[in-house]
């Protein structure tokens, strides 16, 4: 039943990661696209890397970049396709399922027609409006509820609480320009330490004491204020080669609504 189910995540973030790597872990037929250069910062459990890579490893999955679009789903599929997102060709491939998970937070299109099963994350989805189903991703309660009428809580524009801090983890390109990152995902950093410069210049500093986990691709060229890094302030006990909690609930939200939607269609 899943192998002949064409999943089509789109966005290879953190979240559209964690969505795919359990899809095609279950055997679902999943590829997944993204816009290049990619923009995702905790790249260790995101597949997006993959376009500028070649390819790229989560936990035990590999994704591959494929410039063609037919013959990557007519091979064996031991890794997940990952194209350019290129809507237009992609869409001729009849996906059953789309996941949207490029959490931009507004969208001016309807996408119900693209698949038979259109799955949102987050703000900016709306059952009325856009898709079929919304997964719920802030933290709480609801987190990863599956909506069937309606929306998704209203994005806030704070970043969630981890480890007491929410936007001060965050780091931020001070400028416009090209990152060189002086350290490495999972180094343990104090505040104030470098962590890299701009255009081989401006200092970026850390924001607190902590663990690195989120580092932009140094191949994406920045914008100032653009969120580029995040430094969790959990310290050493952070896993940060394993795909989140939320992450995983997310994806296990995805993967209700996509059974239950099976299940329909066989009664």
């Amino acid at each position: 039943m899943f192998n002949d189910t064409k999943v089509w995540v789109r966005g290879a973030g953190e979240l559209g990661s964690g969505v795919a790597h359990l899809l095609y872990r279950i055997g679902f037929s999943v590829f997944m696209s993204e816009i290049t250069p990619p923009l995702a910062i905790r790249r260790p459990v995101t597949f997006s890397d993959a376009l500028v890579d070649g390819s790229t490893e989560v936990e035990g999955v590999m994704a591959k970049r494929s410039p063609d679009y037919e013959l990557a789903l007519q091979t064996p599929r031991n890794t997940i396709s990952i194209f350019e997102d290129d809507p237009g060709q992609i869409l001729k491939l009849a996906p059953a399922v789309l996941v949207d998970a490029r959490m931009i937070k507004h969208y001016d299109e309807d996408f119900r027609s693209w698949a038979n099963l259109v799955i949102g994350l987050g703000p900016g989805f709306d059952t009325h409006k856009n898709c079929h189903r919304v997964i719920e991703t802030m933290r709480g309660h609801d987190l990863a509820r599956v909506i069937s009428s309606g929306g998704s809580s209203k994005d806030t524009g704070v970043p969630g609480v981890v480890g007491g801090e929410t936007s001060r983890r965050i780091v931020r390109a001070p400028g416009n320009g090209q990152v060189s990152w002086q350290t490495a995902f999972g180094e343990i950093v104090k505040r104030g330490q470098l962590l890299g410069l701009l255009d081989s210049v401006t200092p970026i500093p850390a924001p607190l004491d902590g663990i690195v986990r989120g580092l932009i691709s140094p191949h994406t060229p920045v914008m100032k204020n653009m969120k580029i890094g995040d430094v969790d302030p959990r310290g050493a006990s952070v896993q940060y080669q394993h795909i989140s909690e939320k992450a995983r609930a997310i994806a296990a939200g995805v993967l209700e609504a996509i059974i239950l939607y099976l299940k329909w269609q066989q009664s």
